[in-house]
């Protein structure tokens, strides 16, 4: 193809998804050549022109699903990521409606279609009660794994994201219970958390207590509660990832259960997409559906070249032309004029 020129592909593709757009160029690569099968792929085309309901809809799931084929195969791998755990999750939503209309639709190639598509539930569900909606593109930005799958992890987040108001908590807590109104927890590189007491209210403070520093007018005390909870909190981001590294593993691992599911339900949609791409062209091109018949015979009506038609300039018609070719009648047609027999 010359530089600024058009091909048969740019005519005619009109899919929506890569997986279709991939597959549009193999079927260009290998057309087919026996009549029933050409007749299905019509069927189906004549549906979606017929059937403008059924086609908008489709259309409109089709924009949800994006590249199945892609990110399974990096299922297979162990090497997806939590952003398109989620779009695998969505296209599995948008095959839903898909195959419920396929299997209502009166065409037997459509049926076939809705019953090859699985709408893998039970995955679909636990990547809806695990991961995020909205996660960050790589496991270790954290923040992937839902509240509530994990006691564990949930325990940590509170920890580490909520330590101020534990802190109050524990301050409130102390000061009530030892009578002490100006008692206050405080933190420092030293010796970590400690609870700070004026002079005045020092003969309040409870045995247990583990006096560190001595002020001007307070004193610095320690507790093994205070203790443990700093261990926790300095760890706990840590653990968070680790944990949250180990459960969305678990998922991926469960995910690799479904690939072949998967993967035909990539290739459904691609050959959906790629009839449905035809009918979008036939109607925007004003395309005729042809009568394919097993015999010597090419007749065509007012045929036009879907591509030299594209090329030319704005407000030129282009002229339709008859093609009968014969084994009894006319077996050749000679094409003259300024390289056209080329």
């Amino acid at each position: 193809m010359n530089d600024g020129g058009s091909s048969l592909l740019n005519v005619i593709d009109k899919t929506i998804s890569p997986m279709g757009a991939r597959l549009l160029k193999r079927w260009l690569v290998f057309p087919l050549k026996d009549v029933q099968p050409i007749n299905e792929r019509l069927n189906v085309v004549e549906y979606f022109f017929r059937q403008p309901d059924f086609k908008e809809l489709i259309e409109e799931q089709l924009h949800l699903i994006g590249d199945l084929e892609r990110i399974i195969s990096k299922v297979a791998v162990g090497r997806v990521s939590p952003r398109e755990v989620v779009a695998l999750k969505v296209a599995l939503q948008a095959i839903e409606p898909i195959k419920a209309a396929c299997m209502d639709a009166d065409n037997a190639s459509l049926n076939h279609i809705g019953e090859q598509l699985n709408i893998c539930q039970s995955i679909r569900d636990r990547i809806d009660r695990e991961i995020d909606n909205a996660p960050p593109l790589l496991i270790n930005k954290g923040g992937v794994i839902k509240s509530g799958v994990s006691a564990e992890l949930d325990e940590l987040r509170r920890i580490a994201y909520s330590g101020k108001d534990y802190l109050l908590q524990i301050q409130q807590r102390e000061s009530e219970l030892t009578e002490i109104p100006s008692l206050k927890i405080g933190y420092n590189n030293v010796f970590g958390y400690y609870i700070e007491v004026r002079n005045t209210h020092k003969d309040k403070v409870p045995a247990e207590w583990i006096r560190k520093q001595t002020l001007a007018n307070a004193e610095r005390y320690i507790t093994q509660e205070l203790k443990e909870y700093e261990e926790k909190i300095l760890g706990a981001e840590d653990k968070i990832l680790v944990l949250e590294t180990q459960l969305y593993a678990e998922l991926v691992q469960s995910l690799s259960e479904f690939i072949p599911a998967i993967q035909i339900n990539a290739n459904q949609i691609a050959r959906l997409d790629c009839l449905l791409s035809f009918a979008t062209a036939a109607r925007e091109n004003n395309y005729i559906r042809p009568v394919i018949a097993d015999d010597d015979v090419l007749e065509i009506h007012q045929g036009r070249h879907p591509v030299i038609e594209k090329q030319l300039p704005i407000g030129e018609k282009y002229i339709a032309n008859d093609v009968m070719l014969d084994s009894q009648t006319q077996q050749i047609i000679i094409i003259t004029g300024p390289n056209m027999a080329g």
